[in-house]
């Protein structure tokens, strides 16, 4: 006679026999409980190898820096026992792969205390992306914001990949992901300009792209000066501000997550928890200056301030590039995809700004 034996649950991280749904992921006990004093903890883990030790129930304990990236790209995030999806769909095998070697360290990189989440976040931050700009050409409007749109669309693509490498994201129904991307993503490439031209140009021009900076001369003589005038208010705040790379990455990180639908999400709950964690991230970020309650509650005020202040810079972009279309501007197939997919229900009203402060 044959007896069926349940198969039991595997644990995503090590391996070993699950207990159950931990911070959104099928873990055992022990990873749970690892993760959880992993990102509580004041602790920054290093790897003495390559970033690429192997995670299994005898050798877990062997390197916490690779275990606890594992965790992260499980998508394991505090709070998530409230996520009502038990399995978490992994990252695609590439995704997986480029985020281990983009989270390497050097030898003879300097130690330096930073939350583990934060960490998560410098190593799936995309890569530059060049415009394609031709500056030996006579410049018209309809030829920059062409090579804008064009721009704005490989942007569009790092967005969803990043995305998707973010803790926590793929947790969320996939129709919600959409919507959010939706919403969020030229906030999240004016978001990403503002920080380029803070950092390489002092907030003196706007860094589109290593190939595309655009001075003041250049800007009066575009067709879209009013919209530069306030996208240079972004990296402006940041020199005043002094905005460091952990504040930036949390609030980027916010900046997907600040509209929604007037209905709600499908899976409000896993966003709801998700946001609040990432709060929590920009709290730690701001920790890092050490400057005492006061100063912290008070920075914590300038940069949500900051972040509400997207919400109209967003609906400003979007009214241009549509007033652009009178110039003969190229618009690539996805980029005018999801703006028809946004716009229509933002001017109707049926989104949520998700904002800190109210106006």
């Amino acid at each position: 006679m044959e007896y069926y034996t349940p198969r039991c649950k595997i644990c995503l991280i090590c391996g070993d026999e699950a207990s159950g749904c931990h911070y959104g992921v099928l873990t055992c006990g022990s990873c749970k409980v690892f993760f959880k004093r992993a990102m509580e903890g004041q602790h920054n883990y290093l790897c003495a190898g390559r970033n690429d030790c192997i995670v299994d129930k005898i050798r877990r304990k062997n390197c916490p820096a690779c275990r606890l990236r594992k965790c992260c790209q499980a998508g394991m995030v505090l709070g998530g026992e409230l996520f009502s999806s038990g399995f978490i769909k992994i990252a695609l095998q590439d995704e997986s792969q480029s985020l281990t070697q983009r989270l390497s360290f050097s030898p003879n990189q300097e130690i330096q205390f930073v939350p583990p989440m934060i960490s998560v976040l410098r190593g799936i931050e995309p890569e530059v992306v060049y415009a394609g700009y031709d500056n030996t050409k006579p410049e018209t409007p309809s030829s920059l914001l062409t090579s804008l749109n064009h721009l704005c669309e490989r942007q569009l693509l790092c967005v969803v990949k990043w995305s998707k490498l973010l803790p926590g994201f793929r947790n969320l129904h996939i129709d919600d992901q959409i919507t959010l991307i939706q919403y969020s993503w030229m906030s999240l490439m004016v978001f990403a300009m503002g920080w380029r031209s803070y950092k390489h140009v002092s907030g003196q021009m706007l860094y589109f792209a290593p190939d595309l900076i655009l001075n003041e001369q250049r800007m009066k003589e575009s067709s879209f000066y009013s919209l530069c005038l306030s996208m240079w208010q972004l990296p402006q705040e940041f020199v005043r501000l002094q905005v460091s790379q952990e504040e930036f990455l949390c609030m980027k990180a916010l900046l997907l997550l600040n509209t929604i639908p007037l209905e709600g999400l499908r899976s409000q709950s896993q966003f709801d928890e998700m946001r609040t964690s990432y709060i929590r991230e920009l709290v730690k970020a701001i920790g890092l200056r050490q400057k005492g309650v006061v100063a912290n509650s008070q920075r914590f005020y300038q940069l949500t301030k900051l972040m509400d202040s997207m919400h109209d810079l967003h609906l400003f972009c979007l009214n241009t590039f549509l007033q652009s279309r009178a110039l003969s501007v190229e618009f690539p197939e996805m980029m005018s995809e999801v703006i028809a997919a946004q716009l229509p229900k933002i001017l109707a009203g049926m989104v949520k700004p998700l904002l800190f402060h109210k106006k």
